[in-house]
């Protein structure tokens, strides 16, 4: 199969991806899943809104899991939620959605929906100027490729220079080059992401560094799957899903320059045998119970020739300590490794911090 696989670029692609969904793989997770000890399945943060999640691309699908009819992408993704209404599928919450059909009652919940619609649209609006009027945006542009970022049916997106963008995906970008700054990704031939959202991350670098051929991208389901689809779309045969890696006793990646996206499971982390460059986490390390978060920093060191990897973790400044925890002790999961701290601000916002811990290791910027 691998020979068979050509270099792959979405550059060319751009609209003409298409989102397809296959239901087959999504139930083969959740099913798997429920047999994983708890060490590989959502914590307490992400229980509720991966069942929610599971249900809605059953029923939706995800061609337009960035728009604003469905909760698919909650937490992880750029979708709008306009109707709060759809987290309620589950248990009591289910019936408690069920009687908001009926009058006066849902007259209220749609009126609500509808100034809702009207104040989202305005913060889209104000978002597109902040974006156009900030020289940085223009910068960043001219310093890296963005490929096509609307798929999905994205709505929070900025038209500059008469192309449209993604907001996510450029703010997305601005966190890249801050990491950048440190960590040399032009050296890099393989990365590692955690909790990669739904593979924005993924497909910005491989669109900008042609010399990373090698990705591991694990999720916990069904983001998992959404990501998988999503980076199909771009990426084709390229990607390795979770039908064709779950009876694999050790994966590994081929010998060659042939681009391969492995998308994992949480379990699947244990059987990994290779060598990773470059390893990254955004935010999802602190959304996690503590236990899980170590167990994932100790399996990647353990990986083959990954001692001196660079590792990249990045978390938000705004973190609630009822529902997480201090990101000061993200870097001690790592053993020694030394870790240089810095913050920035984000996209819309300066006033808001994003906090990284970079450890370079061997691809330091010299």
């Amino acid at each position: 199969m691998n020979a068979q696989r050509q270099p792959v670029s979405s550059a060319g692609i751009d609209q003409h991806a298409k989102l397809e969904d296959d239901f087959e793989l999504l139930d083969i997770m959740l099913v798997d899943a429920e047999h994983q000890p708890p060490l590989y399945n959502p914590g307490d943060y992400w229980a509720a809104k991966a069942r929610n999640a599971a249900k809605e691309i059953k029923k939706y699908g995800i061609a337009d899991f960035r728009g604003s009819t469905n909760l698919i992408g909650m937490s992880y993704a750029d979708n709008l939620c306009i109707d709060s209404r759809n987290s309620y599928n589950q248990g009591l919450k289910k019936w408690a959605r069920w009687l908001t059909n009926f009058f006066p009652v849902n007259r209220i919940f749609d009126s609500q929906v509808r100034l809702t619609e009207v104040r989202a649209n305005e913060a889209i609006a104000y978002a597109q100027e902040v974006i156009r009027l900030k020289e940085k945006d223009r910068r960043l542009l001219e310093k890296y490729s963005v490929p096509y970022s609307l798929l999905g049916q994205c709505l929070t997106k900025a038209e500059i220079d008469g192309k449209e963008y993604s907001t996510h995906y450029l703010s997305l970008l601005e966190q890249h080059d801050n990491i950048a700054s440190h960590i040399n990704f032009k050296k890099a031939h393989s990365i590692f992401e955690i909790g990669g959202g739904f593979g924005t991350n993924v497909h910005l670098l491989l669109e900008n560094y042609k010399n990373i051929k090698k990705v591991l991208y694990l999720d916990i389901q069904p983001n998992l799957y959404v990501g998988t689809q999503y980076l199909k779309a771009f990426y084709g045969d390229s990607v390795i899903d979770y039908r064709a890696s779950r009876d694999l006793k050790s994966i590994k990646f081929s010998d060659d320059e042939t681009l391969e996206i492995y998308c994992i499971t949480p379990w699947q982390i244990e059987n990994f045998a290779g060598t990773i460059d470059i390893f990254m986490n955004s935010h999802s390390f602190v959304e996690m119970p503590k236990e899980v978060a170590r167990n994932y920093a100790a399996k990647f060191s353990g990986f083959r020739e990954s001692a001196d990897a660079a590792i990249a973790l990045t978390t938000y400044g705004w973190f609630n300590l009822d529902s997480t925890y201090l990101p000061s002790e993200l870097p001690t999961f790592f053993g020694g490794r030394k870790f240089e701290y810095f913050e920035a601000g984000t996209l819309l916002d300066s006033s808001e911090r994003n906090i990284f811990f970079v450890s370079s290791g061997k691809l330091a910027n010299k």
